[in-house]
């Protein structure tokens, strides 16, 4: 979950980078238009997975455009990083919610007869 709201924060800079920055006209259409759906879309992400692999798809797109479209240093270097951390907060492991087990781990061995009505509990 955090890292979808980190994903929506970073999700705004490449459209404002494409306007404030000296990009070329393929680099600052494609910024404008796949950073203004990443942003609409990161912010969907928090009820649905599929969005976020959308948004992941997208940050990978820009990434590779780095590549793809005659590009500068400064727009490569945008670009990328931006792809790159769009990936990551809305494809990788971390886009997982944290989880706990709350049971006890009660060792059991084949002689000893175990009741399944009893119950741990966790007071501390």
């Amino acid at each position: 979950m955090f890292a979808r709201s980190l994903a929506i924060l970073f999700s705004t800079w490449l459209p404002c980078a494409a306007l404030i920055l000296p990009f070329g006209r393929a680099h600052t259409v494609n910024a404008l238009i796949a950073g203004t759906l990443a942003a609409a879309l990161s912010a969907f992400s928090l009820s649905s997975r599929r969005i976020g692999t959308l948004v992941s798809v997208i940050g990978v797109w820009v990434a590779l455009t780095a590549f793809i479209f005659p590009s500068t240093l400064l727009e490569e270097e945008v670009v990328v990083s931006w792809g790159v951390v769009m990936f990551i907060c809305m494809f990788a492991p971390f886009r997982e919610p944290v989880s706990a087990s709350s049971g006890a781990v009660v060792p059991v061995s084949p002689s000893v007869p175990v009741a399944t009505d009893e119950r741990v509990s966790l007071a501390a």
